[in-house]
């Protein structure tokens, strides 16, 4: 076969990793595997899948609504989403409906939560948000836009372990209640990062996001302050002891955040620079899942709380 022949596949797949944005659903899924360990004591790879399987609905939900912002703004694959609109629907669907089946045989009460899940993204994507200006989505509505994904990492990284390990629970609420808290602003500097990345096609689409509203500037300052929030409540979860130094170690991702994204936001962000972020995300995550193994595994104290 010729390289002629050959060359369209990269492309193809490419693409495909693009529509299915597979770095949000990697880092998902390492995030779930993380937290659920420190709750629960125990490493959940099928419900990673499952959360895996739950982003992977909602964002391919998201590129078939949003066809032409993704146009404006340049996102790979989005030509390709548009001649298949259609079959990804209906796709979508009964990929959904399958998996709440199966998923309801092995943990049924699981299912509120994905089905609580999935109604978020709906909402997020369609528009079925009652609002005095008649029904909206949740991407279209300030705040909400980004507090509505925080939500949905809570719930599929927290929620989803807990629920499929009753009776595991190692951790004590507090701990628990501070790590979702330290989780949400930092999720939320993701949301803007990616917000700033897309800001002429949400402007031209009416999207009110972050920079639309109050412009790049002060987006800024916006994820610069949630920086320093999520790094504040590590520490006085670790002060208060509620947790330890083992979970203050997560210091590490607000700072980093801010050692990338401060360059790259002064030369403008870009889709790459974005996607990179993410994937030092995921890659924070393993990392620390794999170095607290081998931590405990040399016999060294499982945590140390002040």
């Amino acid at each position: 076969m010729s390289e002629a022949a050959l060359a369209p596949a990269p492309s193809a797949l490419a693409d495909a990793l693009a529509i299915a944005r597979y770095h949000i659903l990697l880092v998902a899924m390492a995030a779930c595997v993380v937290f659920g360990w420190l709750m629960t004591g125990r490493y959940l790879p099928l419900v990673a899948l499952v959360v895996g399987l739950d982003w992977f609905l909602i964002n391919l939900m998201n590129r078939i609504t949003d066809i032409d912002e993704d146009l404006k703004n340049g996102i790979r694959g989005t030509e390709r989403v548009a001649r298949r609109k259609r079959l990804l629907t209906v796709g979508s669907v009964l990929l959904m409906v399958g998996s709440f089946v199966a998923t309801h045989l092995v943990w049924p009460g699981l299912t509120p939560f994905r089905i609580a899940v999935q109604i978020i993204g709906l909402a997020y994507n369609y528009n079925i948000v009652p609002t005095p200006r008649g029904f909206s989505r949740l991407k279209e509505i300030y705040f909400f836009k980004n507090f509505g994904s925080s939500v949905l990492f809570v719930l599929t990284c927290f929620v989803y372990p807990l629920i499929t390990s009753p009776g595991a629970r190692v951790m004590p609420w507090s701990g628990i209640v501070c790590l979702a808290l330290f989780f949400v602003p930092f999720e939320l500097t993701y949301e803007i990062l990616y917000d700033l990345r897309d800001l002429e096609g949400d402007r031209q689409e009416g999207i009110p996001t972050y920079p639309v509203v109050h412009g790049p500037h002060r987006a800024r300052q916006i994820i610069d302050g949630l920086l320093l929030g999520a790094a504040a409540i590590l520490v006085a979860g670790i002060v208060s002891g509620s947790i330890g130094v083992r979970e203050g170690l997560m210091l590490a991702a607000p700072a980093t955040q801010f050692a990338f994204y401060r360059p790259r936001y002064r030369l403008g962000l870009t889709s790459h620079d974005c996607i990179v972020l993410t994937h030092l995300g995921t890659a924070e995550l393993v990392f620390y899942l794999v170095g607290t193994a081998l931590w405990e595994r040399a016999g060294m104290p499982t945590n140390i709380f002040l």
